[in-house]
């Protein structure tokens, strides 16, 4: 199953709303394929053309963290968090 598709699932589980934009930074930090702040993901899908606000991006970073789908580390030198897809998320994907 896709990202999307469990991000879609766990939506319509929850009787909420999918918000594109959520799934659009999920697929970002899947193509990050390593942990990275929100300002990094931020700039970087500026640079793909991506339109998104810095604080839609958090926003999404937090949902994403609370639905299970990210996990937000520490990072040990400095006081940022760090944002990614967890292994146990990324083997239950397929193409």
């Amino acid at each position: 199953m896709s990202l999307y598709e469990q991000i879609s699932a766990y939506c319509i589980r929850h009787k909420i709303r999918l918000a594109e934009k959520r799934v659009i930074v999920a697929d970002q930090l899947l193509v990050a394929d390593e942990f990275t702040d929100g300002d990094t993901l931020w700039r970087d899908m500026r640079s793909r053309g991506i339109k998104i606000s810095p604080a839609t991006v958090y926003e999404s970073l937090n949902w994403l963290v609370t639905a299970g789908f990210a996990e937000r580390r520490f990072a040990a030198d400095s006081r940022k968090n760090l944002f990614g897809i967890p292994e146990p998320v990324r083997n239950t994907l397929t193409s």
